[in-house]
């Protein structure tokens, strides 16, 4: 019983760094990384730090990175 799970869980975590395709989306892998710098632009607009921030995650090689939405004033 317990080889079984350590194979179920030994598959499991081989199909994270597995590649993952939808249409038109490719992915070297199956890591997603959420958005965390909501905070992190002042007055709604991303700074040199924000990019630096999402540089080194994408360095990485994170498979799917979703950036932190922003807000627009409208007129």
């Amino acid at each position: 019983m317990k080889l079984r799970l350590l194979e179920v869980v030994a598959m499991s975590i081989e199909a994270l760094f597995a590649p993952f395709s939808l249409k038109s989306l490719k992915l070297n892998n199956r890591f997603v990384m959420a958005p965390m710098t909501r905070s992190f632009s002042p007055g709604g607009i991303p700074t040199a730090e924000v990019a630096e921030y999402y540089r080194k995650r994408a360095a990485g090689e994170v498979g799917l990175i979703l950036s932190a939405g922003t807000h627009f004033a409208g007129t």
